[in-house]
Protein backbone atom coordinates (compact mmCIF):
# COMPACT_ATOMS: atom_id res chain seq x y z
CA UNK A 1 0.00 0.00 0.00
CA UNK A 2 1.18 3.51 -0.74
CA UNK A 3 1.81 6.12 1.95
CA UNK A 4 -1.26 6.23 4.22
CA UNK A 5 -3.45 9.29 3.72
CA UNK A 6 -5.35 10.62 6.72
CA UNK A 7 -8.40 12.77 5.91
CA UNK A 8 -10.18 15.43 7.92
CA UNK A 9 -13.98 15.33 8.14
CA UNK A 10 -14.28 17.99 5.42
CA UNK A 11 -11.81 16.20 3.18
CA UNK A 12 -13.85 13.00 3.63
CA UNK A 13 -16.91 14.89 2.40
CA UNK A 14 -15.11 15.96 -0.76
CA UNK A 15 -13.61 12.52 -1.32
CA UNK A 16 -16.99 10.81 -0.86
CA UNK A 17 -18.36 13.13 -3.52
CA UNK A 18 -15.45 12.43 -5.88
CA UNK A 19 -15.64 8.65 -5.35
CA UNK A 20 -19.25 8.82 -6.48
CA UNK A 21 -18.87 11.52 -9.18
CA UNK A 22 -15.63 11.96 -11.07
CA UNK A 23 -14.01 13.64 -12.80
CA UNK A 24 -15.08 17.04 -11.50
CA UNK A 25 -13.81 20.58 -12.03
CA UNK A 26 -13.51 23.00 -9.13
CA UNK A 27 -16.52 24.87 -10.49
CA UNK A 28 -18.58 21.67 -10.44
CA UNK A 29 -17.39 20.80 -6.93
CA UNK A 30 -18.33 24.25 -5.64
CA UNK A 31 -21.75 24.10 -7.30
CA UNK A 32 -22.45 20.60 -5.97
CA UNK A 33 -20.98 20.88 -2.46
CA UNK A 34 -21.70 24.47 -1.39
CA UNK A 35 -25.47 24.13 -0.90
CA UNK A 36 -25.18 21.19 1.48
CA UNK A 37 -22.07 22.34 3.33
CA UNK A 38 -22.23 26.13 3.28
CA UNK A 39 -18.59 26.15 2.17
CA UNK A 40 -17.33 29.03 0.07
CA UNK A 41 -15.42 28.58 -3.16
CA UNK A 42 -12.14 29.46 -1.40
CA UNK A 43 -12.76 26.79 1.27
CA UNK A 44 -13.32 24.10 -1.36
CA UNK A 45 -10.30 25.26 -3.38
CA UNK A 46 -8.15 25.09 -0.23
CA UNK A 47 -9.39 21.64 0.72
CA UNK A 48 -8.91 20.25 -2.79
CA UNK A 49 -5.37 21.69 -2.72
CA UNK A 50 -4.71 19.87 0.55
CA UNK A 51 -6.09 16.64 -0.88
CA UNK A 52 -3.82 17.05 -3.89
CA UNK A 53 -0.78 17.67 -1.63
CA UNK A 54 -1.63 14.52 0.36
CA UNK A 55 -1.84 12.48 -2.83
CA UNK A 56 -5.55 11.75 -2.37
CA UNK A 57 -6.67 13.43 -5.59
CA UNK A 58 -5.12 13.95 -8.97
CA UNK A 59 -6.12 16.08 -11.93
CA UNK A 60 -5.94 16.19 -15.68
CA UNK A 61 -5.76 19.46 -17.58
CA UNK A 62 -8.78 19.83 -19.86
CA UNK A 63 -8.67 23.16 -21.62
CA UNK A 64 -8.77 25.88 -18.99
CA UNK A 65 -10.08 23.62 -16.23
CA UNK A 66 -8.57 20.85 -14.17
CA UNK A 67 -10.59 17.64 -13.94
CA UNK A 68 -10.14 16.18 -10.44
CA UNK A 69 -10.55 12.54 -9.51
CA UNK A 70 -9.63 10.31 -6.57
CA UNK A 71 -6.06 9.01 -6.52
CA UNK A 72 -6.81 6.51 -3.73
CA UNK A 73 -9.64 4.00 -3.42
CA UNK A 74 -12.23 4.55 -0.71
CA UNK A 75 -11.30 1.22 0.88
CA UNK A 76 -7.69 2.34 1.37
CA UNK A 77 -8.76 5.58 3.05
CA UNK A 78 -11.27 3.72 5.23
CA UNK A 79 -8.60 1.25 6.35
CA UNK A 80 -6.25 4.06 7.40
CA UNK A 81 -9.02 5.76 9.39
CA UNK A 82 -10.19 2.51 10.97
CA UNK A 83 -6.67 1.56 12.07
CA UNK A 84 -6.17 5.06 13.50
CA UNK A 85 -9.44 4.87 15.44
CA UNK A 86 -8.61 1.39 16.70
CA UNK A 87 -5.18 2.53 17.98
CA UNK A 88 -6.32 5.83 19.49
CA UNK A 89 -9.59 4.82 21.12
CA UNK A 90 -9.42 1.07 21.70
CA UNK A 91 -5.67 0.54 22.22
CA UNK A 92 -5.65 -1.68 19.14
CA UNK A 93 -8.28 -4.08 20.46
CA UNK A 94 -10.90 -5.11 17.89
CA UNK A 95 -12.73 -7.00 20.63
CA UNK A 96 -12.99 -3.87 22.77
CA UNK A 97 -14.37 -1.93 19.82
CA UNK A 98 -17.01 -4.54 19.01
CA UNK A 99 -17.91 -4.87 22.69
CA UNK A 100 -18.39 -1.11 22.92
CA UNK A 101 -20.71 -1.19 19.91
CA UNK A 102 -22.64 -4.14 21.28
CA UNK A 103 -23.05 -2.53 24.71
CA UNK A 104 -23.67 0.99 23.46
CA UNK A 105 -26.18 0.61 20.69
CA UNK A 106 -26.82 -3.07 20.65
CA UNK A 107 -26.24 -5.27 17.66
CA UNK A 108 -29.14 -6.33 15.48
CA UNK A 109 -29.44 -9.89 14.24
CA UNK A 110 -28.25 -8.61 10.86
CA UNK A 111 -25.19 -6.95 12.46
CA UNK A 112 -24.32 -10.21 14.21
CA UNK A 113 -24.74 -12.19 10.97
CA UNK A 114 -22.50 -9.73 9.11
CA UNK A 115 -19.84 -9.90 11.84
CA UNK A 116 -20.00 -13.70 11.85
CA UNK A 117 -19.54 -13.80 8.07
CA UNK A 118 -16.59 -11.40 8.25
CA UNK A 119 -14.93 -13.42 11.00
CA UNK A 120 -15.49 -16.70 9.17
CA UNK A 121 -13.97 -15.25 5.98
CA UNK A 122 -10.97 -14.00 7.99
CA UNK A 123 -10.53 -17.48 9.48
CA UNK A 124 -10.65 -19.11 6.01
CA UNK A 125 -8.25 -16.55 4.50
CA UNK A 126 -5.65 -17.22 7.22
CA UNK A 127 -5.41 -20.91 6.29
Amino acid sequence: MERPVSLSAGEWRIMEHLWENFPRTLTELVRELSPGTGWSKSTIVTMVGRLEAKGAVTYTERGRARQYEPAIPREQAALVETESLLRRVYRGSVGMMVNTLADGRGLSDRDIEELSAVLEKARRDRK
